[in-house]
């Protein structure tokens, strides 16, 4: 069995325990493949793994779930960071947690993921992206709101005046979506979530919708504008272009040894300011 081990290099922390877990894990006779978070998201050509450990916050998480994602693996996240709402196990609870996992115990959570596909009106090739937690349209300029025409079901819904729109999976309604004022859902839903930010004037403040819906992003007025996935993938918008979002077939799993209802258990926790 190949284990990837990923780190997040800005954290000692996290630097530390990876070189921990890798040697215990090489101990047992495993083979260890082990690198910084990014690689996960930049590097096509790294070879699959049977099983990917995320060493870090949620940050870590997204970028390692790339590769776990196109292997078609199980990530097992430990809260290593400041944000972890992904996270099953912490640093003390790693290695038993990890033995079980091995063992072929605990259980498999599958979460669902959003694609996009940006079209833009001059035709020059259109772009897509794949993301874990959301896509975002957001203004490029700090002191510029844009305008973002929505469409949903092929029906207008209405036309933001704010700093962007989140279209958020389960999964990432614990992250920007909430900080924008979205709700919660259960991380185990297929449903979408759209959230206006720091909108004006609207009576829309957010939606949660099935997971079969399919809206459309046009971007209005002539202040740049760009398409974010998952905080890392971009890329530039202008007038007229229009980036269509929907449930992708493909999903992210996460291996898992508590059962679901520690979410709820722990999500005050996770929510506090310290």
């Amino acid at each position: 069995m190949r284990v990837g081990v990923f780190y997040n290099p800005f954290s000692d922390a996290s630097v530390r325990f990876s070189e921990a877990a890798a040697d215990w894990l090489r101990a047992r006779g495993l083979e260890v493949w082990r690198g910084a978070s990014h690689l996960g998201r930049e590097n096509s050509a790294i070879e699959c793994v049977d099983l990917v450990v995320a060493a870090g916050g949620d940050g870590t998480v997204l970028r390692a779930a790339r590769l776990a994602e196109r292997c078609g693996v199980p990530i097992l996240p430990v809260a290593l960071g400041r944000l972890n709402f992904m996270a099953e196990l912490e640093p003390d609870t790693f290695y038993d947690g990890i033995a079980t996992v091995l063992d072929g115990g605990g259980w498999r959570d599958e979460r669902t993921m959003i694609e996009g596909i940006v079209a833009h009106v001059d035709g020059s090739p259109s772009v897509e992206f794949l993301a874990l937690n959301e896509i975002v349209v957001a203004r490029r300029d700090i002191n510029r709101i844009i305008n973002v025409d929505v469409r949903l079901y092929d029906s207008h819904l209405t036309t933001y005046h704010a700093d962007g729109v989140i279209v958020s999976t389960a999964t990432g309604s614990t992250a920007y979506a909430l900080s924008a004022g979205g709700p919660i859902v259960d991380p185990r839903s297929r449903n979408i979530i759209l959230v206006p930010i720091a909108a004006h004037m609207t009576s829309i403040k957010s939606l949660v919708l099935d997971d079969d819906a399919t809206m459309q992003l046009t971007l209005r007025g002539r202040h740049s504008a760009a398409v974010y996935a998952d905080g890392d993938d971009h890329h530039p918008m202008q007038e007229g272009d229009t980036v269509t979002i929907k449930r992708s077939n493909r999903t992210c799993t996460f291996a898992r040894v508590y059962p679901p209802s520690s979410f709820y258990a722990r999500m005050t926790q996770r929510l506090r300011r310290d």
